[in-house]
């Protein structure tokens, strides 16, 4: 018999488990149908689902996005690994090699400098090996570093001093047979200039670089110079670039046609110099092409883009108006080709533009540049 005020209490424990029978069912229904429907799925050219049941005609297009993607369907927004993508050459382009969409000043040129030139640490020991070499590189000639920016000679120069000779150097009648040898390959020979560590030592009254006390002046990393005001040290250099003319060499290009710009330049004792910085430095340029013209070679420079902006430096003594007409060819890393392109026109004046070569890879050592001229 039942309290009086209470009846007994059944729930609801019934009806809920009623409902998760239901859900439960409903669920296994829908995985039962999804992996049905996967039989019938395919995926489209664009990356999205399409559906092809059996029963009707024409598929259904699944506008789902897309979170995952079979590992055999690419990205359509995403290259494959590789397009796009190209070794990296360390080989200047030539001036007429620029982005043609781009349109360049409207600067004359002296000639289309569509020479490309790789730069050899050595060179070979016979003239096919040279040849297949710059043939192999995509290059129509080369460039060695015939004498280095401290002032050693990489050849058994005439004229160098012996400390100046490291290990004797390769024989001068070896490179001229080496370059006749290799037909029209085109040779570039690179040569720093009155940054010397060995002549402005063992000749410093007749050709350095002093101190106020006579002794060779030296700069924050005790490197000596040549004095371009010294005759003898423009002659040392020219008889270096005579060399390289008459081991057959196409070019001579020039490293360091300045005086120094940094160090202790407040010990420099300039006193007794008969000209100024400047015309020191075209003195020796004009020497310089009177003495290789009998050769035919070439003259360049390797000048900053900053001076060549500016135009001239007051330390360095060089002037982009007193160089203009006295090189064939300017080297530089040049992030504005055009405006220097226009800064040498402008120097130029009546004589003939000196031809810009971009130099888009910094060398990596010594003798170890990628230039195109």
């Amino acid at each position: 018999m039942a309290t009086k005020g209470y009846q007994s209490y059944r729930g609801r424990g019934g009806l809920l488990r009623g409902l998760a029978a239901a859900v439960l069912i409903l669920i296994l229904l829908g995985a039962c149908a999804f992996m049905l429907a996967l039989r019938y799925v395919t995926y489209t050219d664009d990356g999205g689902m399409r559906l092809d049941l059996p029963f009707l005609e024409q598929g259904i297009e699944l506008n789902l996005p897309v979170l995952f993607r079979p590992a055999s369907q690419p990205d359509p927004q995403e290259p494959a690994v590789g397009d796009g993508e190209a070794d990296l050459n360390l080989v200047v382009e030539s001036a007429g090699g620029e982005d043609p969409a781009v349109e360049p000043a409207p600067v004359p040129e002296p000639e289309a400098a569509e020479r490309r030139l790789i730069s050899l640490g050595q060179l070979p020991e016979t003239s096919e090996a040279l040849a297949e070499q710059v043939r192999a590189a995509g290059a129509s000639g080369f460039v060695w570093t015939a004498r280095g920016r401290n002032g050693g000679v990489n050849y058994a120069s005439g004229e160098a001093t012996e400390k100046a000779l490291p290990a004797g150097g390769v024989a001068m009648e070896s490179v001229k047979a080496l370059l006749e040898g290799a037909g029209d390959v085109y040779a570039v020979a690179r040569m720093g200039c009155f940054h010397d560590n060995y002549y402005a030592f063992a000749n410093m009254k007749e050709a350095a670089i002093c101190q106020r006390n006579g002794y060779v002046w030296y700069s924050g990393t005790s490197d000596h110079w040549l004095e371009p005001d010294k005759a003898e040290a423009r002659r040392y250099v020219i008889a270096l670039a005579v060399e390289c003319a008459k081991m057959g060499f196409d070019e001579v290009l020039l490293d360091d046609v300045s005086y120094p710009v940094s160090g202790k330049l407040q010990k420099i004792d300039y006193s007794g110099n008969t000209q100024g910085k400047t015309e020191a430095l075209t003195q020796f340029l004009t020497e310089l092409r009177q003495a290789l013209e009998p050769y035919g070679t070439r003259v360049s420079l390797v000048l900053d883009e900053a001076l060549l902006l500016a135009g001239s430096g007051a330390d360095s003594g060089q002037s982009l108006t007193a160089f203009a007409p006295l090189m064939d060819a300017v080297y530089a890393v040049s992030a504005d080709p055009a405006a220097v392109r226009l800064q040498l026109a402008a120097a130029a004046g009546e004589s003939p533009v000196p031809a810009l070569v971009p130099v888009v890879a910094a060398p990596q050592a010594e003798g170890d540049w990628c230039l195109a001229g």
